[in-house]
């Protein structure tokens, strides 16, 4: 899929006034219509509804990429966003990693942010474990959200990483 941008041409990422290039995979469309109306003011925002879908993207953009917002009961997919997210860690088991996912780099400094309607499945440490950031709960708040992905490159800004 191509970026949903507001913004004009695409700058270097590297240029601080760039804008940030954000993968949301998610199955559901009024989730992903939401979510292009709250964060493509801010973000050149890539969609995915499937493993499959996120596997090309994350094939050719991964470097680019900024954060991925993940939920994790992908409807019809082989793989779960914590699946796909072990895949981006280099976590996930060779024998589980199918075909279409073969070429999907290791990305360990990406920010990964766990989306789901379903919080309360989930313990926030254990998502941590298999390789995500942190956990926030649908319906999405964007402003939790927005401080998520800011704070996180702060850090990551301030401790030269």
């Amino acid at each position: 899929m191509k970026p949903i941008s507001h913004g004009g041409p695409r700058k270097s990422p590297s240029d601080p006034g760039a804008r940030k290039l954000v993968l949301y995979v998610e199955d559901e469309e009024s989730n992903r219509k939401v979510a292009q109306l709250r964060l493509g003011r801010t973000y050149d925002l890539l969609l995915a509804t499937n493993d499959r879908e996120a596997c090309e993207i994350l094939a050719t953009q991964g470097s680019a990429l900024y954060a991925v917002l993940m939920d994790i009961e992908l409807k019809g997919s082989t793989l779960s966003g914590i699946q796909l997210t072990q895949l981006l860690r280099g976590r996930l088991p060779p024998d589980q990693i199918p075909s279409f996912a073969r070429n999907v780099p290791v990305l360990d400094s990406l920010l990964i942010l766990f989306v789901s309607a379903y919080g309360g499945r989930y313990q926030e440490d254990e998502l941590v474990k298999h390789g995500g950031n942190k956990l926030i709960s649908k319906p999405v708040n964007f402003i939790e959200l927005t401080n998520a992905i800011t704070f996180f490159h702060l850090d990551r800004a301030r401790s030269g990483r």
